[in-house]
C-alpha cells in the first residue's frame, strides 16, 4: 500500500507534473520541432505517471473487492425461456379474469411510427415508413425490431431517458457541475454494448473520479455526494421504493422506519465532491476517502447523534455491516445488496419502468413507488417477466425484444375506460413525447439543423433561405426560462430545449400537462415559422413544386410530419380549406402549421 508520504507527494507534484508533460508532449504537433527524442520521453513519462496516479488514487480510496466486504450470492445466468407468445398468454389470462376485451393489433402505419419513436426516439423518414407499410413479409415487425435495437440511435435514445430520470430529481440543478452530458455519453456506450443492467447500476452507485473521465460519477455528483440524497435516489430509481420519506420520521404510509432509512444511507457515507484544478468550465469529481462514521440525530435529544451501521432494509435477516469500513467499501456493499439476484425489487423496478414507457400502462404507478406495500396489477405477468430477466443476467436487449414483439405492446391505441371502470393493459396508451423526441421530430419534419447551419439539408442553405437552425429558437425561448438560456449556450440547444419541454420520466402520463412556453415555441418560433413557408428551399416549397396535385402534396406533408397519410375526412377538410383560401401556398402553409401544432405530433401513440 502506498504510504501517506507518497500520497502527499502525488497530491503536490503529480498534478503540476502532468500539466507540464501534457504541454511538452503537445510540441510534437508543431511541424517545425526537432525535439522528437525529448517529446517521446515526455510522452512515456506522462503515461507512466498517469498509471501511477490512477493506481494510488484507487488504493487511497479504500477500494476492495465487494466479496471481501460482504458475503453475497454469486451471480448465475440461466438463459430465459419466456417468449413474447408466452408473455401474451399470461396477459390474456389476466384480461380474462378482469373481463376486459383486448384491443386489436395496431395497423402497420401506426406501428412503424410507434416503434421508431420508442426505440430510436425519432420519427421514421417518409421512405422508411412507406417501405415498411408496403412490405409483405409476415415477420417484418420482428425484423424491424431487431434492426432498430442493434442501431446506435437506440442507445442514444435510452441514454437520454435515463439521463432525465436522474437529472430531474437532482439535488444540484447545475448541469455543468453534475456533468449530465458526460452521463448521457457514458450511458449510451453501456447500452450500445448491451451491458447487463446490474453492472451499469453498480457502476453508477459506486463511481468515483471526474465526470469528464467517468460519466457514471454524475449520478453521485447530482446529489453533491450527500448520503441521504444518494440513498433516496438509489432506492427510488433502482428499487422502485421511495424510502426517503422516512428520513426524519417513520414513513407515514408505508412500513419503513426511520432507522431503516439511515441504515441504508449509511452505505453512502463518506463520499465527497471536489473541484478538479482551476479549469473553465469547472470540472468536479467524486472521491471516497477514509473510513467514515455515519450518525443520525436522536429525536429525543436532537443535539445527540446516534451511530448507525449500514444495513439493507429489504433484507431483514441481514446483519449490519462491521465498523471500520472505508467509504468505497460501504458503497460497493450497498450496490451488491441493491443489484443482487436475491433482491427481486431490482428487477421489478426496471421491468415496471420499461413496460410503462413502451405501453403507457404500468404494473404499479408511479413507477418509482412500488415496494412490498403496493399491490401490482397483473402480478403474474410482472413476476414472470422480472424473474426471467433477473435469472437471465439482466440482458436489457432481451427484455426490450420480448416486450416489443408481444401483442400487449402492439395493440392499437384506444380508451381503457368503460362502464365498469378502467381495464388495464387492454390497449396501448398514448403518452407525450419526451423533449428530445419532440426536438428531433421538428428537425426531421422541417429539415432544420439543430444548431447553426451545420448539418442543414440543401434546402436550408439555398439562396434566400435563413441559415439559422432550431438552436436560435431554443436559445431565444430558453432565455425566458430560468437557467435554460445558459444551458443552451454552453451545452447546445438540446439541453436548453429540455428545460422548455422536459418532463420527469417517472411522472405518470396523466399528470403531464402542456405549458404556455411550449405552446408559444411551436406556434411562434421564428425559425420554425420560416421553415414552414412554401418558398423555394423549404420542405413545403419542394413538396409544392414537385407535386402539382393537391392530394399528393397533402399526402407528402402528412407522411413527413405524422408518418401517415391523411384520413378521408382530413382530405375533405383540407381540400375545402385550400379552395376557400384560394392561394395554394398560403393554404398549405396553414395546413403544415396545424400539423406541427397538433397533439398527435407531440404524442406517442
Amino acid at each position: 500500500m502506498a504510504s501517506l508520504d507518497t500520497r502527499n507527494w502525488l497530491a503536490r507534484v503529480a498534478a503540476p507534473a502532468l500539466a507540464c508533460l501534457v504541454a511538452l508532449s503537445a510540441v510534437a504537433d508543431e511541424p517545425a520541432t526537432k525535439r522528437a527524442a525529448d517529446v517521446k520521453q515526455a510522452r512515456e513519462t506522462l503515461d507512466a505517471l498517469r498509471e501511477l496516479h490512477t493506481a494510488v488514487a484507487k488504493e487511497s480510496s479504500g477500494s476492495t473487492e465487494t466479496g471481501k466486504v460482504v458475503d453475497r450470492p454469486k451471480k448465475s445466468i440461466t438463459p430465459p425461456t419466456l417468449t413474447a407468445a408466452r408473455l401474451d398468454a399470461l396477459m390474456d389470462d389476466f384480461l380474462a379474469t378482469s373481463k376486459a376485451p383486448a384491443a386489436s393489433l395496431t395497423t402497420d402505419v401506426e406501428f412503424v411510427r410507434r416503434i421508431y419513436l420508442d426505440v430510436t426516439g425519432k420519427l421514421p423518414t417518409p421512405d422508411q415508413a412507406r417501405a415498411f407499410v408496403n412490405a409483405r413479409d409476415k415477420d417484418k415487425r420482428s425484423r424491424l425490431i431487431d434492426v432498430l435495437l442493434s442501431g446506435p440511435e437506440y442507445a442514444t435514445n435510452w441514454a437520454r431517458y435515463w439521463r432525465d430520470v436522474i437529472g430531474f430529481h437532482a439535488t444540484n440543478q447545475n448541469i455543468g457541475r453534475i456533468g449530465l452530458p458526460d452521463l448521457q455519453d457514458w450511458l449510451a456506450k453501456q447500452i450500445a454494448q448491451n451491458r447487463p443492467w446490474d453492472e451499469v447500476s453498480n457502476d453508477l452507485i459506486t463511481a468515483t473520479g471526474p465526470s469528464n473521465e467517468n460519466g457514471a460519477s454524475a449520478f453521485v455528483l447530482a446529489h453533491d455526494g450527500q448520503a441521504v440524497e444518494v440513498a433516496g435516489e438509489v432506492s427510488r430509481i433502482f428499487l422502485g421504493v421511495q424510502i426517503q420519506c422516512a428520513q426524519c420520521h417513520d414513513h407515514p404510509n408505508d412500513s419503513w422506519k426511520r432507522q431503516q432509512f439511515h441504515e441504508f444511507a449509511s452505505f453512502f457515507a463518506g463520499t465527497r465532491i471536489r473541484r478538479v484544478g482551476q479549469t473553465q468550465p469547472q470540472i468536479f469529481e467524486v472521491v471516497a476517502p477514509g473510513k467514515p462514521r455515519y450518525t443520525m440525530p436522536d429525536l429525543k435529544n436532537p443535539q445527540t447523534q446516534i451511530a448507525v451501521a449500514p444495513k439493507f432494509f429489504l433484507a431483514s435477516a441481514v446483519k449490519p455491516l462491521p465498523n471500520g469500513l472505508s467509504a468505497a467499501d460501504r458503497r460497493h456493499a450497498g450496490a451488491a445488496f441493491v443489484t443482487g439476484q436475491d433482491n427481486p425489487w431490482f428487477a421489478k423496478a426496471y421491468v415496471n419502468r420499461i413496460w410503462y414507457a413502451l405501453t403507457g400502462d404500468a404494473f404499479t404507478l408511479p413507477v418509482d413507488d412500488m415496494g412490498p406495500q403496493r399491490a401490482a396489477k397483473a402480478p403474474e405477468v410482472l413476476e414472470a417477466l422480472a424473474s426471467q430477466w433477473q435469472k437471465g443476467g439482466y440482458d436489457v436487449r432481451w427484455l426490450f425484444r420480448t416486450i416489443l414483439n408481444s401483442r400487449a405492446y402492439q395493440r392499437e391505441v384506444r380508451s381503457t375506460f368503460s362502464a365498469s371502470g378502467r381495464a388495464p393493459f387492454a390497449a396501448n396508451c398514448p403518452s407525450r413525447l419526451r423533449a428530445d423526441q419532440i426536438l428531433d421530430s421538428l428537425a426531421q419534419a422541417l429539415n432544420l439543423p439543430l444548431d447553426g447551419a451545420g448539418g442543414a439539408g440543401p434546402g436550408m442553405l439555398a439562396k434566400g433561405a435563413n441559415k439559422k437552425g432550431l438552436g436560435a429558437d431554443v436559445k431565444d425561448t430558453a432565455g425566458k426560462v430560468k437557467g435554460a438560456g445558459g444551458m443552451a449556450r454552453r451545452f447546445g440547444p438540446r439541453f436548453g430545449f429540455n428545460l422548455i419541454f422536459g418532463v420527469d420520466p417517472s411522472m405518470p402520463n396523466d399528470d403531464v400537462l402542456g405549458t404556455i412556453p411550449q405552446a408559444l415555441f411551436l406556434m411562434n418560433a421564428p425559425q420554425i415559422n420560416r421553415a414552414m413557408e412554401g418558398r423555394p428551399g423549404t420542405v413545403l416549397g419542394e413538396v409544392l413544386a414537385a407535386t402539382p396535385d393537391n392530394r399528393a402534396a397533402l399526402n407528402a406533408l402528412y407522411v413527413r410530419v405524422l408518418a401517415r397519410e391523411p384520413s378521408p375526412s382530413e382530405v375533405k377538410t383540407c381540400g375545402r380549406y385550400v379552395e376557400t383560401v384560394g392561394n395554394r401556398r398560403e393554404a398549405f402553409e396553414d395546413i403544415l402549421w396545424t400539423l406541427i401544432n397538433s397533439t398527435e405530433f407531440i404524442t406517442r401513440r
